[in-house]
């Protein structure tokens, strides 16, 4: 008897060079498929459309295809869902994944405007696929005809006779997840772990128990958490250690760090970075409510991540709308204020749009992110999840959320001469924020995201908070009244007319747009706008010169002056890469880095030299290449910005006396910490 050929498909555009992640959910689902069925089946894994296309076209046996539905292939899985449906008309299509409304109203109205998707596996895929795959070897013609004698759990369809929604729940329990074998462990990744293009993903617990609104993983199915043998895990991470030459890697887990386990983990992932040639950088959600364990965590892997501890507002009656009143501000500040004293960065995220937030509460939540003493942090308006409160009807209207779609950057392409592009659906106005509220704040979070996050200021904004009591986003508001420079205010200018020009009113206009110059934007590339403009301010010396200046003209203070010489020597621009170099400064500027880094003495030698270690300017330079530097120098930088955004900038040290201490509290931008000189500078 033929094995079932079942095809699982995790999409994502490929059609240039971007970042992609090793297809692990899928991965789980063969490995229980295999478990549970044995040579009763047979399971490809795919992650490129134009390889599933091909499938589809030479007429390779398809009896199953399994699509996983996803914000940013959710319109790649359409065409490829014509195109399989087009070729072979029995075969079972299934989709699953959270790009879907949860309730059995969102679900049906799904299935009816997908009518090609047979079936949707919720949540969760594994057991549900296999309750179906059950059906279709026992019961083909029944489950082709979408008429089961019995719901299968976990599985909803409309009803070949009725077209009534048949949905029954599957339910989780404790220690289900050991039934799913490790599709790592098992070679099942390899083709992918092996290729330096794929970021490996590795998962050690599922669930979350917090409820926040804007968050998919905030309904009450997936309050569960439950974990992976640790076993399995640390040798999960071993093996990829072993294989893989991707430089960043990811934790899916909602909140690593909320188990004692977890610290054990954390050692075999900082002993996986020191063992491996080319791993240095992981990203990690990190535990909202769990200081203790995270503590020792965020100490363990120093220089490998930023431990983030998400604020997303201070404001308590914006906290209690979106339902993280619960979450401890002092859990928070403990984290930061540990980080300090061990001189680790800390980095949070910040939403606006919120629901109750305005203008000004918004701001007063990013001098909070300043004053608690954040390193970086990530900021940016509301992405509607499918699945979340958030993008229900009746949250919508409740708090009068107005919404735009824009294009995904760099999840589109051509195939087979249909344009295909991926949108999200974003927060632009609420009942207490006006859309010209959200475009200023557009402006102020990439001002602030470029000179705090990049380094390109943050020294200077630091001495103008710590001597002169001057927060760091007033000085930044500085730069924003600017009208006198004029190539800034083209660069500026630019930047506001990209933003007014990305928003569309619906799906439809978009797509539409798209397809008439998907020529045009395709060879141009669409890309994230802060990435793209914090680009070309390091391929621009100059321009980058003209914003430090403003960042401290605010003060009179000579020293300040001293200190944006200083940032811009040390800030990477890669166009004028180099391994090391020193330059002479003036004593002032020792002494005036003396009153924000404590560990710098005013009797060390003006003399500084800058550094980058060999790892960094390995990783650097080969992400410049492979996005093709010399062809497009913006694209390039813009995309390596997204792995080493906080990253581009050299390690310094003062010569003249050894001092060994790492960087003084709140002076810590996160860096390797293997530098060879007498004095560590990382801030």
């Amino acid at each position: 008897m033929q094995p079932l050929n079942i095809t699982l498909a995790d999409l994502v555009h490929d059609y240039r060079p971007n970042h992609f992640t090793v297809p692990l959910g899928i991965g789980f689902i063969k490995e229980y498929l295999n478990s549970r069925f044995g040579n009763q089946v047979s399971v490809t894994l795919v992650k490129s459309p134009d390889t599933l296309l091909k499938m589809i076209s030479e007429n390779q046996p398809i009896d199953v295809l399994g699509l996983s539905n996803y914000s940013w292939n959710y319109e790649i899985n359409k065409h490829v869902s014509f195109c399989y449906k087009k070729s072979n008309c029995d075969g079972t299509l299934i989709q699953g994944g959270p790009h879907i409304r949860v309730d059995p109203e969102g679900i049906q109205k799904f299935l009816t405007d997908h009518h090609l998707v047979d079936y949707y596996t919720m949540f969760e895929g594994e057991f549900p696929t296999g309750n179906l795959i059950e059906q279709i070897l026992t019961n083909p013609d029944s489950v082709r005809k979408r008429n089961i004698s019995a719901a299968v759990p976990g599985v909803a369809y409309l009803s070949g006779k009725t077209s009534e929604l048949v949905y029954e729940p599957h339910h989780s329990k404790k220690g289900d997840l050991e039934q799913i074998p490790s599709p790592i462990l098992s070679g099942a990744l390899d083709e992918f772990l092996k290729s330096p293009y794929y970021l490996p993903l590795l998962e050690t617990n599922r669930g979350c128990p917090f409820a926040c609104t804007f968050c998919a993983w905030g309904i009450s199915v997936l309050n569960k958490v439950r974990k992976f043998d640790l076993d399995r895990i640390i040798a999960e991470i071993e093996y990829v250690s072993k294989i893989s030459k991707a430089t960043n890697w990811y934790f899916t887990d909602a909140n690593f760090g909320m188990f004692e386990r977890d610290v054990e983990i954390a050692e075999a992932i900082k002993s996986a970075a020191e063992n491996s040639q080319y791993f240095q950088r992981l990203s990690i959600n990190w535990a909202k409510n769990s200081s203790k364990h995270c503590m020792k965590i965020q100490h363990i892997l120093t220089g490998i991540t930023d431990p983030l501890v998400a604020v997303q507002s201070t404001d308590a009656f914006v906290l209690k709308n979106i339902k993280r009143d619960n979450i401890k501000m002092e859990t928070i500040t403990d984290l930061v204020d540990q980080g300090r004293k061990d001189s680790i960065s800390m980095t949070t995220d910040v939403l606006a749009g919120l629901a109750g937030e305005t203008l000004d509460s918004h701001l007063n939540t990013l001098r909070d992110v300043f004053s608690i003493g954040f390193d970086s942090f990530n900021v940016g308006q509301i992405r509607m999840l499918p699945g979340s409160e958030m993008e229900t009807d009746e949250y919508r209207e409740k708090y009068g959320l107005k919404t735009q779609y824009r294009l995904i950057a760099g999840f589109y392409g051509l195939y087979g001469g249909k344009p295909i592009a991926e949108f999200e659906e974003s927060v632009v106005e609420t009942s207490t924020m006006s859309r010209a509220d959200m475009r200023k704040l557009r402006k102020i979070h990439f001002l602030a995201w470029a000179l705090w996050n990049s380094g390109l200021a943050q020294p200077l904004l630091r001495y103008l908070h710590n001597v002169e009591g001057i927060n760091p986003l007033d000085s930044i508001m500085q730069v924003m009244e600017n009208e006198k420079d004029v190539e800034l205010k083209q660069f500026f200018d630019e930047f506001e007319d990209e933003i007014k020009h990305e928003w569309f009113d619906t799906e439809e206009e978009l797509l539409t747009y798209f397809e008439k110059n998907h020529e045009v934007l395709i060879k141009n590339e669409y890309l994230k706008l802060n990435l793209k403009y914090l680009a070309k301010l390091l391929l621009d010396r100059k321009l980058a010169s003209a914003i430090i200046r403003l960042v401290s003209s605010i003060s009179e203070n000579e020293h300040a002056k001293r200190v944006a010489d200083f940032c811009l020597e040390r800030m990477i621009f890669v166009n004028e890469l180099v391994k090391n170099k020193t330059i002479e400064f003036d004593q002032s500027l020792v002494e005036a880095l003396g009153r924000i880094y404590p560990n710098i003495h005013c009797g060390l030698s003006p003399i500084c030299e800058f550094d980058i270690n060999d790892k960094m300017l390995n990783a650097i330079n080969w992400e410049l290449d492979r996005f093709d530097f010399a062809e497009d120098p913006v694209r390039a930088v813009a995309l390596a910005l997204q792995n080493y955004g906080d990253k581009l900038f050299y390690n310094f040290a003062f010569g003249g006396e050894d001092v060994q201490e790492d960087f003084a509290p709140n002076a810590t931008d996160s860096f390797d910490y293997s530098d060879q000189f007498s004095y560590a500078g990382r801030g």
